[in-house]
């Protein structure tokens, strides 16, 4: 028991130690996490759209910071000294893809706000898994609890959200931008700031230090005006298009915002520090005197066996004792680990006490924190007692709150009467005694003797009760956990698959978006639920970033076993073994078809359900860029119906819809490879973007185009060159070497589109290019 003793303290003390180091080493990341946030930010600026002054200021900042970030990689290796057990090769990893991204240089800003945003998630991620592994989120005592949660969670997620607004709203403002996702994306990210703010506010008055709340609270309150003023600035200048402020003065605003911020978070991480080292110093200087009471009981012990060797009856009578208690604890354990369910055990525990200490009546009840009631778990010869004890109410109720043993004594006239079985057995004296884990009431005990009986006295009783509350207390956790994993089940999208993609778990949420039942899915391929429009070089890439052991993060269009389609938002993660091989995968979903909906209206065009011209204007944007970066070949077709007016003349315009639907869905068939979009610009007017190895094979598909619209032979009486509807098309051929701006390509297209339909129409001509 002293060893055991020694043990429990060492190991609560090298917790302890661990838990400081997760703090400390937690801060380090957060600090870090600062600059990276910063470099995002920062990297949404454009020259072309600043003052020199402006931007050479924001040049000057951006290699400040990543020079400050550099030193910081160098320094890694003392982390990983500091902190070995804390400190993972996924640091290398993530430290690698850093290095990487500060000294590429990416143009595009939205893919640079991509992997910085990525790169930060990682780091989050690998923040609150510190806090599984320094046991900071085992924690049980309620004010380290908050402070922990507030700091490897809440504080930085409200730190992440304004560093996304901080990075979007100054591209809006500096690009005067009116698109409609990004102004959606920022609103998002307000809501989310409040959200944020709202959970730190209530994990803060959770704690019941008064001195500790009211600073945490008055930094808070700091925080809470600042984001305040900061959302005002955002519904000015990009909600309301009201700019009243320039984007790097909104940049320095919403950086003095995320200060204030960090600075609510080093105050809470020092309340956490004082608190864990207070606990060492009481742990290190209980472990010391328990030494001492050690060291005097083995001398103490030394007498006795002294005692022993002169006395032989004595000795006799100690090492049956001793030999009875050892028995009783072995089969106690043994009895115990047989029991399943909470009743069991409770059940097991009355009767060893009946059978150990002659108790004739006793009761054990659990205290429940969620609603501060003790319950029933097992009673022993009587059937009187209540289910459920409020605190404070008999003596159940009273040990309960203060924490201490209360032994009822009875005269011979208050003697009550229990019926066991055939007998009748008056108790002369009841014990009731509190039952504590980690210093906080877990349940009490209460046993009836027939005899006055110095229980709480006896040397064993107490290792017997801790062993009691161990089992009692696992029971219990998987009890709840049990009914945590059900709620998971029942309301959080997840699906297994093995490495071939083959369905081996699902959640019950699951079948619900899927229409399918877990039998029906179990055993099948992940490709159930694909939507065959999904290009396959999407799901190329998913495996690609999979089996390379990386977690994958997208949206995904998928078909229920209704035939209705469904969008989600999945994240993938490899499950990996200790040397490193992967077992499987699992993902958890999000269902995202109203937003993908809502997207889809706002870029179609709602006669043919071809992308519009407000699609066109961002989409051909993006992919010029793309071509650029990929080294491709991009195609422009501009495409006119030969006299659609005279048509809609002639025929009317009921006619003329149903033509241009037809027209719409013929290019739909004939451009349907991964990166082709076909838009409707507007009335008659159409265009095709695709990419194209060569200008001849470019030629070739818009040559398909027109023959195929003329071999359908839709009657055209007021045509001038055909009976039938024709097509002039524009084409501008553009080489990755093409340096043309975006305006400069449309008009070369649109006129080369001019000189078709002059030159005679239902043809195609090339546009004059100055690459």
């Amino acid at each position: 028991m002293f060893n055991n003793f020694i043990n429990s303290y060492n190991e609560e003390i090298a917790k302890t130690k661990e838990k400081i180091s997760g703090v400390n080493f937690a801060q380090e990341v957060q600090k870090f996490i600062l600059k990276i946030q910063k470099l995002r930010g920062y990297s949404q600026f454009d020259a072309n759209l600043m003052s020199e002054a402006d931007y050479a200021l924001v040049v000057n900042n951006v290699a400040l910071i990543k020079a400050d970030a550099q030193k910081d990689i160098e320094n890694s290796k003392n982390l990983k000294a500091l902190y070995p057990t804390l400190y993972d090769k996924e640091y290398e990893q993530i430290k690698n893809e850093i290095e990487t991204l500060i000294n590429s240089s990416l143009e595009d800003k939205v893919l640079m706000y991509q992997k910085y945003t990525y790169v930060i998630e990682q780091l989050q991620e690998k923040m609150y898994y510190l806090g599984f592994k320094s046991k900071l989120l085992l924690e049980s005592e309620s004010d380290k609890y908050f402070l922990i949660d507030i700091m490897l969670k809440h504080l930085p997620n409200l730190i992440e959200v304004v560093g996304k607004i901080r990075a979007k709203t100054s591209r809006a403002i500096l690009e005067d931008s009116t698109d409609v996702e990004l102004r959606y994306s920022i609103k998002n990210s307000c809501i989310l700031c409040e959200e944020h703010a709202k959970q730190v506010q209530k994990a803060v008055e959770g704690i019941r230090d008064y001195d500790e709340k009211t600073r945490l609270l008055s930094l808070l309150e700091n925080v809470n005006t600042e984001t305040k003023k900061m959302q005002e600035y955002v519904k000015k200048s990009v909600t309301l298009s009201g700019q009243t402020i320039s984007a790097l003065e909104f940049f320095t605003l919403s950086t003095n915002t995320i200060d204030k911020i960090f600075v609510l978070y080093r105050a809470d991480a020092e309340f956490l520090n004082q608190k864990l080292n207070q606990k060492l110093k009481e742990l290190e200087e209980d472990k010391l005197h328990g030494i001492i009471i050690g060291a005097f009981i083995v001398i103490l012990i030394l007498l006795i066996i002294a005692s022993m060797v002169r006395s032989y009856t004595l000795y006799v009578k100690s090492e049956k004792k001793i030999k009875n208690n050892l028995t009783a604890i072995i089969q106690l354990k043994n009895d115990l680990e047989k029991c399943a369910t909470i009743e069991e055990i409770a059940s097991q525990a009355l009767y060893f006490f009946s059978e150990k200490f002659g108790v004739v009546q006793g009761a054990i009840y659990l205290f429940h924190e969620e609603n501060n009631k003790l319950y029933l778990a097992s009673s022993y010869a009587t059937n009187e007692m209540k289910p459920i004890v409020e605190l404070g109410e008999g003596l159940v109720g009273e040990v309960a709150i203060q924490k201490k043993s209360i032994a009822t004594e009875f005269e011979i006239s208050q003697k009550q009467v229990f019926r066991i079985e055939n007998l009748t057995v008056a108790p002369s004296s009841i014990c009731t005694l509190p039952l504590m884990s980690h210093e906080k009431i877990f349940g009490v005990l209460q046993l009836a003797f027939t005899t006055k009986h110095e229980i709480v006295h006896n040397q064993d009783f107490a290792y017997f009760i801790d062993m009691i509350i161990g089992f009692l207390r696992d029971a219990k956790s998987v009890y709840t956990s049990k009914k945590y994993i059900d709620l998971i089940d029942k309301y959080v999208i997840t699906s297994k698959t093995n490495t071939k993609g083959i369905i081996t778990d699902v959640s019950d949420a699951f079948t619900k978006i899927s229409g399918y039942t877990k039998n029906e899915v179990i055993g099948k391929s992940h490709s159930i639920v694909a939507h065959p429009d999904t290009p396959k070089e999407v799901y190329e890439a998913l495996w690609k970033t999979i089996l390379d052991g990386k977690i994958y993060k997208g949206e995904l269009k998928n078909r229920n076993k209704n035939g209705d389609d469904y969008w989600i938002e999945t994240t993938i993660t490899p499950q990996i073994d200790k040397y490193g091989n992967i077992m499987g995968f699992s993902a958890i979903i999000r269902d995202i078809t109203d937003k993908k909906r809502i997207e889809q209206y706002s870029i179609t065009d709602a006669l043919t359900g071809l992308y519009n011209r407000r699609f066109f204007d961002v989409q051909f944007a993006k992919e010029y860029k793309i071509s650029k970066r990929d080294g491709k070949n991009l195609v422009l077709l501009m495409i006119d119906i030969d006299y659609f007016k005279q048509y809609n003349d002639f025929y009317g315009h009921q006619k003329g819809d149903e033509t241009l639907r037809a027209v719409a869905k013929t290019m739909q068939l004939l451009f349907k490879r991964a990166n082709d979009y076909v838009y409707r610009l507007g009335g008659e007017e159409f265009a095709v973007s695709f990419y194209a190895g060569t200008q001849d094979e470019a030629l070739e598909r818009a040559e398909l185009l027109r023959k195929t619209i003329q071999s359908q032979k839709i009657e055209h009486a007021s045509s001038k060159i055909l009976d039938y509807l024709s097509l002039s098309i524009g084409l501008a051929f553009l080489p990755k070497v093409c340096k043309m701006d975006v305006a400069g390509i449309y008009q070369a297209t649109d006129e080369a589109l001019y000189s078709a339909k002059n030159g005679g129409r239902n043809r195609i001509e090339m546009a004059s290019l100055n690459p």
